[in-house]
């Protein structure tokens, strides 16, 4: 993984000691946010206190004014994510909001605690929304907030983009996109259908292909088996598809909906962990793995190393390591955190060479 936030990079390159990390999680739940905030202020009160005993007030005034200025900011103790990772030396502080549910934990040192950064639930690239796809029809979600919306210019259901259309009707006439049909008198119901649901799924790939070059957008797409794929059998190579969910989510409550959209990237997840997992034991077969951290840091110095992964049980954190990551981002070289509690079958650090 190589962070593309230049700003969070230029921290994590500074000098500056001392530096600060606090770690916290979120309850995204309204009537939680006081809970966050109190949890905050109790971590900052440990990291002032270890700032007054071991460093000169002149090192870290400026950071501390920037840490106590977000007890005022309601937005963010109201925030939909599961935990926030907040850094700060006397020159900047950062704020990234993440995806996974982590311990609170404050540190105060000669480094920044990294490694939830790293994470492949932080790198998946998470799709703009979900698009449910019925023959007439399409709902559109939130990945984040989980909310319908709609998208402008994007007409969700057939009958606004084909004026005359009626799902329940067998009259073989109407226009499409302004042209007059030359067909009258009453329609094969299942031909017509069919040829009415192409009409609205070439039009759908136009305008959602449109969205994706104009703003970046992707989509994870659900529907039944019966209308997605016969979508996906015209159009699953389009660039906008960042997923694909089985079966229907237009009639979900919001907590059947947030199920599934967590089973969904939790998949994701074991499937990016199995891989990188496989790359460990592969080159490890080559000869090509060291775990010292002596020698890794030599190696990183060289440009021998190809990949970091460390492993870790998700509740400690080596400042070593985390100082051997934050080398690797600056060098540029792809590294990963796996938490994998329970499974001690690899060592903690492993750095896979050229």
């Amino acid at each position: 993984m190589k962070l593309k936030n230049d700003n969070l990079m230029k921290l994590f390159t500074s000098d500056m000691e001392p530096k600060i990390s606090i770690i916290l999680p979120i309850h995204p739940e309204t009537p939680q946010a006081e809970s966050n905030l109190l949890a905050y202020k109790n971590l900052l009160k440990d990291v002032k206190k270890d700032l007054e005993l071991n460093y000169p007030r002149r090192e870290w005034s400026n950071a501390v004014k920037d840490l106590e200025s977000l007890i005022l900011d309601r937005k963010l103790w109201n925030s939909s994510k599961k935990a926030l990772l907040i850094f700060a030396n006397n020159e900047n502080m950062e704020i990234c909001a993440m995806e996974h549910t982590v311990l609170p934990k404050e540190h105060v040192g000669s480094t920044f605690l990294i490694q939830d950064l790293l994470l492949p639930e932080e790198n998946i690239k998470r799709p703009d929304y979900l698009l449910n796809i019925s023959r007439d029809r399409i709902h559109v979600f939130d990945i984040d907030s989980l909310k319908e919306v709609e998208l402008a210019g994007l007409h969700t259901r057939f009958s606004d983009y084909y004026s005359d259309f009626d799902a329940n009707s067998n009259v073989n006439s109407g226009s499409y996109g302004g042209l007059t049909a030359t067909y009258h008198g009453h329609r094969t119901k299942s031909e017509e259908q069919q040829k009415d649901q192409m009409i609205y799924y070439q039009y759908l790939d136009k305008e959602l292909t449109n969205l994706h070059q104009l703003h970046g957008y992707t989509f994870v797409l659900a529907g039944l088996p019966e209308t997605l794929d016969v979508y996906l059998n015209s159009h699953e190579n389009s660039p906008y598809i960042g997923g694909i969910m089985r079966g229907s989510i237009a009639n979900l409550s919001h907590a059947d909906l947030a199920e599934r959209v967590n089973d969904y990237f939790a998949f994701e997840r074991v499937a990016e962990v199995e891989q990188v997992k496989n790359d460990v034991k592969t080159a490890s077969q080559k000869n090509r793995v060291i775990n010292d951290l002596s020698i890794i840091d030599f190696a990183l110095n060289n440009r021998d190393v190809k990949s970091l992964v460390s492993f870790n049980d998700g509740s400690s954190y080596s400042v070593e390591h985390n100082k051997l990551l934050i080398k690797s981002l600056i060098n540029k070289i792809n590294c990963r955190v796996l938490y994998t509690p329970g499974d001690n079958s690899y060592p903690s650090m492993n750095a896979i060479l050229y």
